[in-house]
């Protein structure tokens, strides 16, 4: 499988499987297939609460864990730098791992709640700084930041993440944003690249999808690889396990990709870093 390389040259496969949502048992089970059939990149984070059942599943796969790459994530309640480290260690535990390939900060403080935001952004960050500088994890970095919450971060900040994992489908490209990481060689990481499922029956997606033979979900996932976004689809369904990944014999045109990337605000979760109050 193709794979990319992050500023500080560790490479990352080109597709994930994402985990939201798979607990128990299932969770063990649907990751153990989906790395069987090639997705070297799992994802997964503590608030999913499926981190043993997915540390069950990459203990039993046969596969060398460098050919892996895992991902994990701190909570929003564990910003604080002893509570932070802490969290790792109890994530490196539940995985049945001696080290991680990426962690990320799950969601920035949000304004909406606290007016300190920048400060609790910046501790996060150093404790995830000091984790990488230990050599206890090889990529560090964000999830759903903005470009100001970017910028605001990197006031303080010793290491430039490696990644930031947003939001990202037809629809829904966070323009701003993702344009700032290209531009800082920040890599993306897209969660929902299906847009939960609502992009599924969308006619337009439909009908550019059948031009190349492909499923919709196919051609959404095709579409973030081409926009040098890394996807991470998340299913339970063995068949679209090997359905999605199924996406290295096409290429979109370029007509087609200008209107994917013009779709208008479609499936879009609704979740603003800046104005959420539901996470902290």
């Amino acid at each position: 499988m193709l794979k990319w390389k992050t500023h500080n040259n560790v490479c990352i496969p080109c597709i994930g499987f994402g985990t939201w949502k798979l607990k128990n048992t299932v969770a063990a089970e649907v990751v153990r297939h989906a790395i069987q059939l090639g997705y070297h990149l799992i994802d997964t984070a503590s608030a999913y609460g499926n981190e043993e059942y997915v540390g069950t599943a990459l203990d039993g796969t046969g596969i060398k864990r460098s050919d892996l790459f895992i991902t994990g994530k701190l909570w929003n309640s564990e910003r604080e730098y002893s509570k932070a480290i802490n969290a790792f260690y109890k994530t490196l535990k539940n995985l049945k791992l001696s080290y991680l390939d990426s962690y990320l900060m799950h969601w920035p403080a949000s304004p909406a709640i606290h007016d300190n935001w920048r400060d609790i952004n910046a501790e996060a960050w150093s404790a995830l700084e000091k984790l990488y500088t230990d050599g206890s994890v090889r990529t560090i970095g964000v999830c759903n930041f903005k470009k100001h919450q970017l910028e605001e971060l990197l006031k303080s900040a010793s290491v430039m993440p490696m990644v930031n994992q947003i939001e990202y489908h037809p629809g829904q490209t966070q323009t701003e944003t993702a344009d700032f990481c290209r531009k800082n060689n920040i890599i993306i990481e897209a969660w929902s690249p299906l847009g939960s499922g609502k992009l599924l029956k969308i006619q337009e997606l439909e009908r550019i999808a059948k031009k190349y033979g492909k499923s919709v979900a196919q051609l959404c996932i095709k579409w973030c690889l081409q926009n040098e976004v890394i996807p991470l689809p998340r299913t339970k369904t063995y068949e679209r396990i090997v359905e999605n990944i199924d996406i290295f014999g096409f290429t979109i045109d370029d007509m087609d990709m200008s209107n994917l990337n013009k779709m208008q605000n479609i499936g879009d979760s609704g979740l603003d870093p800046e104005k959420i109050t539901l996470f902290g």
